[in-house]
């Protein structure tokens, strides 16, 4: 990718309604060197990778990698000062926090994408909306509930016949630290689809008259139109798995995804923080093309002013 091209992509302020780049900015941006080490959630990679490809174009870097060794590793690793940014599906925690002031990281964060599991039926199931206990109880590791009606008399005197992801997926981890309270806490006796299997996923799904199943919103959202949605009840009521439910939190099966990294690494010169521009400058791009949810056009804007703030980045032009 040419370099003039980067530049317009990195120098994103004008865009984004921040003031102009100055040519002393993008010059900058153009003489940054140096290696960038991402590692974190599974999820992420194909996005991850996409970053690293174009941070390379730009920087002529052939070094930045980027690994997978899930969340709580990569921030132990970030605040071992092993690797320049913590690619996560989680909030740090106050433990992993203090671990990093103590080794003096001065943890910066932005929210980089979003990830949601759908809920879905065959459109003959008449379920339009469950509890979250009722969840629980379906789902729970030992689950002995082989009929719907087991859950609620509202619902249909049908057979349980479930469909889901396998053990090793994002979505997995979501649904069952989301609805049984420990991540990889699930009966076992479910049809398993592996990713990226969307369409077949979906079609399996709209074949059997009695199904229910979650999967990926992401990799199925294209297919959503053949089967039904169930929303989900967390206390306040059913919230339906629309696009702007999980991007605004409400939705309970869904979360934020962060970029964690050191203050003193992402400064204006730094590869760091070029890699950090780069993503949040093509953050719905990236998001769209490798299966995750996009940021909002306001969240971006938030994530990189607060962003730009943080490492003084950000001038605001007198004008």
């Amino acid at each position: 990718m040419p370099q003039r091209f980067i530049s317009l992509i990195i120098c994103s302020a004008v865009v984004l309604g921040l003031g102009a780049c100055g040519a002393k900015s993008t010059a900058g941006l153009l003489t940054v060197r140096g290696r960038v080490a991402v590692d974190g959630s599974k999820s992420m990679q194909p996005f991850n990778l996409k970053a690293e490809t174009v941070f390379g174009n730009f920087t002529g870097d052939e070094d930045t990698s980027v690994e997978t060794s899930g969340d709580s590793v990569a921030l132990k690793r970030l605040c071992a000062g092993e690797i320049d940014i913590a690619s996560v599906a989680r909030e740090i925690t106050a433990a992993e926090s203090r671990a990093c002031a103590k080794n003096g990281v001065d943890l910066q964060r932005v929210m980089i994408a979003h990830q949601a599991a759908v809920l879905v039926t065959n459109r003959s199931l008449a379920i339009p909306c469950l509890k979250d206990s009722q969840l629980n109880l379906l789902w729970q590791r030992g689950s002995k509930i082989d009929n719907y009606r087991q859950l609620g008399s509202g619902l249909p005197q049908a057979p349980v016949s479930l469909f889901g992801p396998t053990e090793s997926s994002a979505a997995f981890q979501l649904f069952t630290s989301s609805i049984t309270g420990q991540a990889g806490d699930s009966r076992g006796d479910y049809k398993k689809f592996i990713y990226p299997q969307g369409p077949a996923m979906i079609a399996a799904v709209a074949a059997d008259q009695d199904a229910l199943g979650y999967f990926d919103y992401a990799w199925v959202r294209d297919q959503l139109g053949q089967v039904g949605q169930v929303a989900v009840d967390a206390g306040d009521g059913c919230v339906a798995p629309t696009l702007a439910a999980i991007q605004d939190g409400s939705y309970q099966l869904s979360r934020p995804l962060y970029y964690y990294f050191d203050r003193a690494k992402s400064g204006q010169l730094s590869a760091v923080g070029t890699f950090v521009e780069i993503t949040i400058a093509n953050a719905t791009l990236f998001a769209n093309r490798y299966f995750l949810v996009p940021l909002t056009a306001e969240q971006i804007v938030t994530e990189r002013v607060n962003w730009l703030k943080q490492t003084g980045r950000y001038k605001r032009s007198a004008g």
